[in-house]
């Protein structure tokens, strides 16, 4: 496991602190291992579709370059 240091500001440390004294979580870390979780979970169906366009255009290019050589 990595660790990690994290400076937040003055009104997202308050939020922190406040879901753990209401009880929803047991500690600081957990929030933030619960934010980040959530974050790479709704982010990734974005970065698989970049990665899939980029991969699409890479293929066109490759294919344009063999039909060019082809024609000449």
């Amino acid at each position: 496991m990595k660790s990690l240091s994290v400076d937040l500001p003055d009104n997202l440390a308050m939020a922190v602190e406040s879901y753990v004294k209401a009880g929803l979580f047991n500690s600081e870390i957990d929030v933030l291992m619960a934010a980040i979780s959530e974050f790479i979970r709704h982010n990734r169906i974005d970065l698989t579709e970049k990665f899939a366009i980029e991969d699409i255009e890479w293929t066109k290019k490759e294919a344009n370059k063999v039909n060019e050589s082809h024609s000449l």
